[in-house]
């Protein structure tokens, strides 16, 4: 992975992890007690944070570090990964109820 791709992964995910909480720019930054430009400067990949402050700002969002370096595409496919497992539990719950509903009209 080429440094501007670590840029543009930290800069995307750092956006997501804030918007998921539906904080703006100047909420992280006081959450994570750092200033606004700073986390606007990182966003806009015109800054690399200090570990100090990658520290600061994965605490404020509650986020484990590696987090928000895993490159989009693999997020995305966790993210499908993940709507695929609720679906199918869904639906077999689904199944279970009306079989279990069928089987109850029987019995009576």
């Amino acid at each position: 992975m080429e440094s501007h791709e670590i840029r543009e992964c930290l800069s995307h995910n750092l956006k997501k992890y804030r918007k998921t909480k539906g904080w703006s720019q100047f909420e992280l930054a006081e959450k994570a007690e750092i200033s606004e430009q700073t986390i606007n400067s990182i966003e806009g990949l015109r800054l690399w944070p200090s570990d100090k402050t990658l520290s600061k700002i994965c605490q404020a969002l509650e986020v484990e570090m590696y987090k928000l370096f895993v490159p989009q595409k693999m997020s995305v496919q966790s993210e499908a990964v993940s709507e695929l497992k609720h679906a199918v539990i869904k639906t077999v719950e689904e199944l279970v109820h009306d079989t279990l509903s069928e089987w109850g009209k029987q019995e009576s």
